[in-house]
């Protein structure tokens, strides 16, 4: 046999490889048939059609079906049939104020308006006002938490409406309760800050995860001795080292994600493996026998992935290592893929959900990878420049020996590097909506870089127990390091075409999504590959909401940005768009107002002004645009785009409604209408509408104001003139198709309107 073939995967015995299959798909088929039940059977028949292919090994039948079924019961337990679904589902019967006393469980996560949240192990809870208890654990809540200030392991009681946790309202959004249903909870609980919660007692919690909390918070201290807080550099450390980001400046991490090394935050098999390399040479360096050091080693690397918060990467990394170790300690050594199953083996039986975690698919796709194609990519690249095999080699001369010696360690770095992209390329394109060429050479010179941040960091905490004066020369000779680390990703991310948003093909046809941001406007017209772009929202609409549409659809420039009015709520999000996206022609009013966001985007953004009041000119293919009242603050914009007509009014104060009385009708004719009516006079807009008569009207509704919300009257007002009301509170984003043969509107979320906008509908007469 040669010796390519015996350390091929290919060819070795790996008996938790089906195990791992097996239970794999007796997940998917638990999971399918709450979900698509054709799902499930379509898993059964793949996976009975590979036991059928391994009929040849007739005795490892038995026990793959028996692991398909445990693992099939096992997450229908911890899916459908857990006492946190079940008592959600007996709210949801039985709604109403309840009293609730438990204990925190995990680490209080604070927003940016200080709202604490956190997950809760509920002790008992009972009906307002009545002793009688209901339910206690296991079960978990989500508390939006208002009172007084607590951590880990607290008792509190309060007294609050449960309510299940509010579903996506964009296209592109992340899907929170899904999110929130894989780990166990179904119900959220948000106080009123009126009616706080109370503190009871204290640590309750675990007494190991408590400590990790603890040395967490201790950690994150000593690496930012003698460092400025916050900053890029602080954020990067602390980052690669226990994977703490929630300090870093906004934006931050974009060039990481854009250049495929966001994995240096994440802890995983790169950190755990550079600490089990560093205690191994340590207890061996004091000549400890190895089965001590195994003894020793095993439980410092949980350690550490405690301190670092139980990452889905750590804890393979260190199940790996720990069974790497013990075939060290007893001089059996197992194939290293075997090795990957079993870890994800025992991982999917801790926790069945884990299946689902991007950071397991992550972590297991890409480790996978590295294990099946590093080697050939290695061996391949080395060939390119080698000596002759059958030259001897002490026939080399010195400089050549050194010139492959530094080759080969090129290859070996690259091989990673390419075997790692290729096994992250799939998740990122599902997750992230992502394809990133520069990582491949980012990570060459990304990696080796992390490592020394990783190796000043951990002699950092070494000594500063010790001397915060010597812990400060490290941190200090780390920040150096840092932003060679900084500067090699930020240069790799401003390559042209580093990085491209990949989503499902455009249609033929405009379409125009109107993004629900509680009140604040954006709208994005996809027509074919060109995207434009009326309003931007605030700036946390842009980060939470309008960057996720926009990667998600798979945009990767923009070419017209136009907003309609000079305040925070319409072009807030203009910077973090602009951080992201190249924006051909931004369009703004010609005063900026007295918005402070407004002046500031004025004076440091290139811009053009709207054109003179009633012209027209074409913002995209096939899309022609046309302004009035141009001259101030505030815009009033119609766009037309296949036959459909879309009119903008961003005030309905009597001074704009007033103006827009003295156009003609057929400039203010249009089939929808975007105008919020919170405050809005019903007498003035109704004759405004029977001019416009529209089919449809969109109205934002949220925010702070006093009038932002809309009155009730509104929908039977309008369904009287013959208009459909489109309230966002209650239909999430609105999606207009320009489909020549079929134009039609619809909310994004199920429950909301629909309206066709087909010839015959169109026809008929408009408001009265």
């Amino acid at each position: 046999m040669k010796a390519a073939d015996a350390v091929s995967p290919f060819r070795q015995r790996l008996p938790f490889a089906g195990l791992l299959l097996a239970a794999i798909a007796g997940i998917l088929f638990s999971d399918g048939l709450s979900v698509s039940p054709i799902h499930s059977w379509i898993t059964l028949g793949c996976f009975v059609l590979i036991l059928g292919c391994c009929g040849s090994a007739g005795r490892s039948i038995p026990a793959l079906g028996i692991t398909f079924a445990a693992f099939a019961l096992i997450h229908a337990w911890d899916w459908n049939a857990s006492p946190s679904r079940r008592i959600a589902e007996w709210w949801d019967r039985h709604p109403g104020e309840y009293e609730v006393r438990g204990v925190v469980a995990q680490e209080p996560h604070s927003s940016p308006s200080g709202t604490l949240s956190f997950a809760l192990r509920i002790e008992s809870i009972a009906p307002a006002g009545e002793e009688k208890t209901i339910a206690a654990s296991p079960i978990r809540v989500m508390v939006h938490w208002s009172g007084d200030a607590v951590e880990y392991g607290d008792q509190v009681s309060f007294r609050a409406v449960p309510s299940r946790p509010e579903p996506p309202r964009n296209p592109g959004s992340m899907d929170y309760p899904a999110w929130l249903a894989r780990h166990g909870i179904f119900t959220q609980f948000r106080l009123d800050p009126s009616v706080p919660g109370h503190m009871i007692s204290q640590g309750l919690g675990n007494p190991l995860v408590r400590f990790s909390i603890m040395a967490r918070h201790w950690a994150e201290q000593i690496l930012g001795i003698d460092l400025e807080k916050p900053s890029a550099v602080l954020g990067a450390i602390q980052g690669i080292c226990l994977g703490v980001t929630e300090n870093a400046p906004e934006g931050f991490t974009e060039e990481f994600r854009f250049t495929g090394t966001m994995h240096l935050f994440a802890v995983s098999g790169l950190h755990v493996g550079m600490v089990a390399v560093i205690l191994w040479f340590f207890f061996q360096l004091i000549r400890l026998p190895r089965v001590w050091s195994v003894a020793a080693s095993i439980p410092s690397l949980f350690l550490y992935v405690s301190v670092t918060g139980f990452k889905d990467g750590s804890l393979r990394a260190a199940t790996m290592a720990s069974l790497f170790l013990l075939g060290l300690a007893f001089f059996r050594r197992s194939p290293p893929v075997n090795t990957l199953a079993a870890a994800a083996f025992l991982q999917l039986a801790a926790d069945t959900n884990s299946l689902f975690s991007a950071g397991w698919q992550f972590s297991y796709s890409v480790v996978l990878a590295i294990l099946l194609l590093a080697s050939p990519i290695r061996h391949r690249i080395v060939t390119w420049h080698c000596a002759d095999p059958f030259l001897p080699p002490r026939l080399l001369t010195h400089p050549e020996r050194i010139r492959f010696a530094i080759w080969a360690e090129f290859a070996a770095l690259a091989s990673v590097s390419f075997a790692a992209w290729i096994g992250s390329l799939l998740p990122t394109l599902v997750y992230f909506h992502l394809i990133s060429f520069s990582a491949l050479g980012a990570n060459l010179a990304a990696v080796p870089l992390a490592f020394g941040v990783l190796s000043l960091g951990m002699l950092s905490l070494l000594t500063g127990g010790i001397s915060a004066w010597v812990a400060g020369a490290f941190n200090n000779a780390n920040w150096l390091v840092t932003k060679l680390l900084l500067l090699t990703v930020q240069g790799s991310a401003l390559l042209p075409g580093g990085h491209w948003f990949i989503g499902p093909p455009p249609k033929p046809y405009p379409v125009i999504t109107f993004l629900d941001l509680r009140g604040a406007s954006c709208a994005v017209i996809r027509n074919g590959f060109c995207t434009t772009m009326i309003d931007a929202g605030r700036k946390r609409d842009a980060e939470r909401s309008i960057l996720p549409m926009l990667e998600s659809a798979g945009v990767n420039r923009i070419g017209s940005l136009l907003v309609t009015r000079s305040d925070a709520s319409h072009l807030g999000g203009i910077p973090s768009l602009r951080r992201d996206f190249r924006i051909r022609d931004l369009v703004l009013p010609s005063d900026p107002g007295k918005s402070p966001s407004a002046r500031a985007i004025f004076s440091s953004q290139v811009h053009s002004t709207y054109p003179k009041s009633g012209t027209q000119w074409e913002v995209s293919p096939e899309i022609l645009a046309r302004s009035f009242l141009a001259e101030g603050d505030a815009v009033t914009l119609r766009l037309c785009m296949a036959g459909v007509t879309v009119l903008w009014v961003t005030r309905t104060d009597d001074a704009a409604l007033a103006h827009l009385e003295v156009l003609a009708p057929e400039d203010l004719r249009a089939d929808l209408v975007v105008m919020p009516l919170g405050g809005a006079r019903m007498e003035t807009v109704c004759a405004l509408l029977r001019r416009i008569a529209p089919r449809a009207l969109i109205t934002p509704v949220g925010g702070f104001g006093r009038n932002s919300i809309p009155s009730q009257e509104w929908t039977g007002v309008l369904g009287d003139l013959g208009v459909t009301l489109f309230r966002q509170d209650q239909t999430g984003a609105v999606i207009l198709s320009g489909d020549p043969k079929n134009p039609t509107i619809r909310s994004w979320l199920p429950a909301g309107p629909e309206l066709k906008l087909n010839p015959e509908n169109r026809e008929k007469p408009g408001p009265r």
